[in-house]
């Protein structure tokens, strides 16, 4: 019997759009009376559903529906011991551009992939136990790649209610995914930090491989554990993803500091030529530092308020919880005003910033 409110939405077959949470504090997987209920109701849409999105199972017969749907754009599909048509219809999500899954070891619905035959789906929203995130992106990355799928993947996240640690392994198979607009790996640091394996040399293989990023967030909010990560990665980050306008990435600001003050610019942000110029500037403009600890010099936060400048030209936004970071953040806008220091970018007419305009920068070298 469905519940109240499902029997209602039931008698409205021409429904555009359903959306039901019912998380309560923990997964309703094995929740026999939603599954019924939500499949029922699923049953009894039409054609013109466009979103279904219940966090609850539904049998294979209202699977069979779904997948079938001419009009259905965002699904959100709970694939634990999912039982697929057999045969699959000729037709698979025909119009679908979102698909959230949420998966508990069983990677059975991966095998729906390679029979949809649309274009347009081009975002992927995982939710997965912590042991099984490197093994599903694997999978996940060996079916996109085998039915052509990952040239059109724009979107790509995964998350896990539990945390799980970010390796260069699971970066590098991320890497066939060449179109993506948004890589989101969602851990937020807390016993630990989840990102400590990553190197400037994933980074760099990182943004080789995307130069379309608009999005990226490695990682949950920066911890106060010591980075691996240089300012070498945030300049490679600027240079390659033209188009990053937001970036999460757990970083070391105190090598930087430390080589500015001992060497040069040069040398901080490993660079054999500072003056080699590129025409694009990267349009981040907000950078989530979190807890990253800065060093205790006084001329630290100078320094740093400069180069992060010199790499994010655009920049207008720190979020931080560490409060040390607010003097940067206040510098960040003063010299904004002055004019925003930009390592090996072109000067253009278009560049120059009144004062008060804040949609252009003014971009000086040095």
């Amino acid at each position: 019997m469905l519940p109240p409110i499902l029997k209602c939405l039931s008698k409205l077959p021409n429904i555009l759009k359903i959306e039901i949470d019912t998380w309560n504090g923990g997964r309703l997987y094995h929740d026999t009376p939603m599954e019924e209920a939500s499949s029922q109701l699923l049953m009894q849409c039409n054609y013109r559903l466009r979103k279904f999105k219940v966090d609850s199972p539904i049998s294979a017969s209202a699977l069979r529906h779904v997948i079938q749907l001419p009009s259905l754009e965002e699904l959100w599909l709970v694939a634990n011991l999912i039982q697929l048509p057999d045969p699959l219809p000729i037709l698979v999500f025909p119009s679908l551009r979102e698909l959230d899954v949420e998966c508990n070891g069983d990677f059975t619905w991966l095998k729906l992939l390679p029979s949809i035959r649309n274009p347009v789906l081009t975002s992927i929203d995982i939710k997965c136990p912590r042991s099984d995130v490197e093994r599903f992106i694997k999978t996940f990355q060996e079916t996109m790649t085998g039915c052509g799928m990952h040239e059109s993947l724009q979107v790509f996240m995964v998350e896990a209610p539990e945390m799980f640690q970010i390796t260069p392994r699971i970066i590098a198979h991320n890497l066939s995914f060449k179109n993506l607009t948004t890589l989101s790996l969602s851990s937020e640091c807390s016993d630990r930090c989840y990102t400590s394996d990553l190197t400037d040399d994933d980074i760099d293989l990182l943004t080789k491989a995307m130069p379309c990023l608009v999005v990226l967030s490695l990682g949950g909010y920066p911890c106060m554990v010591p980075s691996q990560i240089t300012f070498k990665s945030l300049y490679t980050i600027s240079r390659r993803c033209t188009r990053l306008t937001e970036l999460l990435i757990h970083f070391n600001p105190t090598l930087f500091v430390n080589k500015v003050r001992t060497t040069s610019w040069e040398v901080a942000l490993g660079l054999s030529d500072l003056k080699t110029p590129s025409s694009d500037l990267c349009l981040v403009t907000t950078i989530y530092v979190g807890k990253i600890p800065l060093p205790p010099s006084c001329d630290a936060s100078s320094i740093l308020a400069l180069g992060l400048l010199g790499v994010f030209p655009c920049l207008r936004q720190i979020d931080y919880e560490d409060g040390n970071w607010n003097d940067i953040h206040e510098l960040v806008g003063v010299y904004r005003r002055m004019g925003c220091y930009a390592f090996g970018r072109k000067e253009s007419d278009g560049d120059n910033m009144s004062d008060g305009d804040e949609d252009n920068t003014w971009v000086t070298n040095f």
